[in-house]
């Protein structure tokens, strides 16, 4: 009995932290840029409305022939709004005058 209990409770644990890599949220770097990118893009004027804007200008610019559209990622569009709301006033001042400091930013502040 304690064999089985010796060889079980680490296959239980392993399973487990298997379960919780595959279910945690995994972004490529080409990604993150992107979604910085679109971010910095838009207006900054309403907090309430940074992930929906995101997601029109993502899925919007998908033409209905495309073959593989692009499909917006909600955790990853709150995600960057979040690392925006941790800058400070004159952070978001700088980086909505210069989209390049923007991008800069928001990187660093997400990596």
């Amino acid at each position: 009995m304690r064999f089985r209990l010796n060889i079980l409770i680490p296959l239980i644990l392993l399973c487990v932290a298997a379960g919780w890599y595959w279910l945690t949220p995994h972004y490529s770097k080409e990604d993150e840029a992107y979604y910085i990118s679109v971010f910095c893009a838009i207006h900054h004027d309403d907090s309430r409305r940074f992930v929906a804007d995101m997601r029109t200008v993502i899925e919007g610019g998908n033409s209905d022939y495309a073959l593989q559209k692009i499909h917006f990622q909600p955790r990853l569009g709150q995600h960057v709004a979040d690392a925006w709301q941790t800058l400070s006033a004159e952070q978001k001042t700088q980086a909505s005058a210069d989209a390049a400091q923007c991008r800069a930013l928001l990187s660093a502040t997400l990596n």
